[in-house]
């Protein structure tokens, strides 16, 4: 009769090791991927704050680049997704002429887009008439 011999220095894993890994890799992969969409998230949202300084600085730029006297003194707002492909904007641009003396124009404009809660950027520019 042949007899199998058994080693007592077995190595290898068992069942409940191997399941205790696979838990804690679970576990440590499911944070990265909370981690992951938390990224994609924020940088979702610094895109649209980037957007919206672009466009505030673009209608600025407009204003200093026409002469003093074309600005418009009447209030324009412009919205939709005609401003940017990444979503509805509203850009408001108010000028106030005489502020803060008289022979300049105070430019504001505010732009602002939907998101949890409302956000907005607001820039501020002054121009002067040329010779005052």
């Amino acid at each position: 009769m042949v007899t199998m011999q058994t080693c007592p220095n077995e190595n290898g894993f068992t069942l409940i090791e191997t399941l205790m890994a696979i838990a804690i890799m679970a576990i440590g992969l499911l944070g990265l991927a909370a981690l992951q969409t938390t990224a994609i998230s924020g940088a979702a949202k610094a895109n649209k704050q980037s957007m919206a300084v672009s466009l505030a600085e673009d209608q600025i730029e407009t204003y200093k680049n026409i002469p003093y006297d074309s600005v418009p003194s009447a209030p324009s707002t412009a919205t939709g997704t005609d401003l940017s492909s990444w979503g509805i904007f509203t850009r408001t641009t108010a000028v106030q002429d005489g502020v803060p003396v008289p022979g300049s124009k105070t430019i504001t404009v505010t732009v602002s887009w939907p998101d949890k809660v409302p956000r907005s950027v607001v820039f501020q520019t002054i121009i002067a008439q040329t010779g005052t």
